[in-house]
């Protein structure tokens, strides 16, 4: 009888996104729980086991946010979707494939919410990020406040999250920062590296995903970055002390990454954009007390949550985000 009880208490959550970077550490999380069992919604099912073949107990299931139609069956039986989807070589689109903000974040998001309430699923959890506003100029940060509005008309119980710059063992982020400053005599840093932040470590906001499955913030939106508000080159400085290389910073203007980015975009490849570089000297600051109070989450300093690179090993194993 405790056998069947334990089996009525499972809960499965479906993970969109579940083999990037923000989605790994997320199912990671999850998969550590026993009462859930994970389902990662992916384009590629033998890539994602092998980016998440540390963790056990994962179903995987072929799946893209762009095709409506398999969605539904993809969530069929989930209680909880977690949307974490990235596309490939983000923040930079590249329409030729596909790969844009309003295709992927936000009609990716409105073809989820469609499959939720076609299986039933009670709950919709959708990480979108700190700058998200339906009015901006930015197609980012537009598409994830057009996501927000969707979700938030829906009628389904949802949770969203803002989280500010997410950092780990496997971004690409702070450790190109910490690649960079190993190995070139100065540090390039877009605009003026006055732009805030909050840096987060993925771990923390996997943490705080979990407890929003297990009842946290409902129908809520929420900030969440770490403990420190810094600057970028504030962020810069601390990755060199923590990996004891000193290097000058040398800034460049907003002016000339727009003039490289509309280059750029006449080019095959999709390399640089003038929204990519809108992207990179955007604040992220954000406001945390509301999350704290809510999910009384004791979230990592930047120096602790940093200590890994000092490892250039570990350091060295950003794998970037996907979907």
């Amino acid at each position: 009888m405790s056998d069947l009880n334990e089996v009525r208490n499972v809960r499965i959550v479906a993970v969109a996104g579940g083999s990037g970077f923000i989605g790994r550490a997320i199912v990671r999380r999850l998969a550590a729980i026993p009462t859930m069992k994970i389902r990662v919604l992916t384009r590629d099912p033998e890539k994602a086991r092998a980016r998440l073949a540390d963790t056990d107990a994962v179903e995987f299931v072929a799946a893209d946010v762009n095709d409506a139609a398999r969605l539904a069956a993809a969530v069929a039986g989930a209680d909880t979707i977690v949307n974490a989807v990235q596309f490939d070589g983000y923040p930079i689109e590249n329409p030729a494939r596909g790969l844009t903000f309003n295709r992927v974040d936000y009609g990716g998001t409105v073809a989820l919410i469609a499959a939720a309430k076609a299986a039933g699923v009670n709950h919709f959890i959708y990480i979108s990020g700190a700058a998200a506003d339906e009015r901006s100029p930015n197609p980012a940060f537009r598409a994830k406040g057009r996501a927000e509005r969707a979700l938030r008309d829906s009628g389904l119980t949802y949770t969203i999250l803002r989280p500010s710059l997410v950092y780990g063992p496997e971004d690409r982020v702070v450790n190109g920062i910490a690649k960079a400053l190993r190995i070139t005599p100065i540090m390039v840093v877009p605009g003026s590296g006055r732009q805030l932040m909050r840096p987060l470590l993925v771990d923390d906001l996997a943490a705080c995903v979990a407890l929003a499955i297990g009842g946290r913030g409902r129908n809520g939106i929420f900030e969440i970055g770490g403990r420190d508000a810094m600057s970028f080159d504030d962020l810069v400085r601390l990755v060199m002390e923590i990996i004891g290389r000193r290097r000058p910073l040398v800034h460049v203007p907003e002016a000339l990454l727009l003039i490289a980015g509309a280059v750029a975009e006449k080019l095959p490849g999709a390399l640089f954009s003038r929204d990519a570089v809108a992207f990179l000297v955007a604040d992220n600051d954000c406001d945390i007390k509301p999350l704290t109070a809510e999910f009384g989450l004791a979230l990592t300093p930047a120096r602790d949550g940093l200590a890994y690179l000092a490892q250039p090993v570990l350091a060295s194993r950003g794998l970037g985000v996907s979907r």
